[in-house]
């Protein structure tokens, strides 16, 4: 059988225990990010995709779906 290895984002990194000695400002984001409620944490994760990825499952954060077209044909699309 074979395994599928995925990329981890930095954050999960962290979080795993995997990725050690971190800069102050990466530190502090993850820090950060366990102390804001679930909007905010939705937030942190869309300004800072380069460090915490597109979604997070673990923490209930998915991709967003938009909505497009007029209101009364709409189509969900995944960003």
């Amino acid at each position: 059988m074979m395994s599928m290895k995925t990329k981890q984002s930095v954050f999960m990194q962290m979080y795993n225990g995997t990725r050690l000695g971190e800069g102050s400002f990466n530190v502090a984001l993850k820090e950060l990010f366990y102390k804001a409620d679930m909007s905010n944490r939705r937030n942190l994760v869309k300004a800072f995709p380069e460090f915490f990825g597109d979604e997070l499952p673990e923490f209930g954060i998915m991709k967003e779906k938009h909505h497009v077209g007029n209101n009364n044909n709409r189509i969900n699309h995944i960003l």
